[in-house]
């Protein structure tokens, strides 16, 4: 999930910013303070890409857990003269289902 979020293009900008930064940091200023910025810019990046993919994780979870309430549907149904309550899933012919 973490390598997904570098598909979004603000994210490979920001990427190349720190790339940028970083080499041209160390160009002028020397790399005892060069280094300061571009590493900045990769923390944040690292940041970012953290709590995105720690969203998109817990997004998933929740949308499985609510696809799981969804396939556990009960109806009530008139089987044989009595009424049913059973899963969709146990549904036969002739079984009517009341609303």
């Amino acid at each position: 999930m973490i390598l997904s979020t570098f598909e979004d293009q603000t994210i490979q900008i920001l990427c190349f910013a720190a790339l940028a930064s970083l080499i041209l940091g160390i160009m002028t200023h020397g790399l005892k303070s060069g280094w300061l910025e571009g590493v900045s810019i990769i923390l944040a990046v690292c940041i970012i890409s953290a709590v995105t993919a720690g969203n998109e994780y817990m997004k998933d979870k929740q949308f499985r857990k609510l696809n799981e309430v969804a396939a556990r549907k009960n109806v009530n149904v008139v089987r044989k003269g009595e009424i049913v309550n059973m899963s969709v899933y146990e549904l036969l012919v002739g079984d009517v289902v009341q609303v």
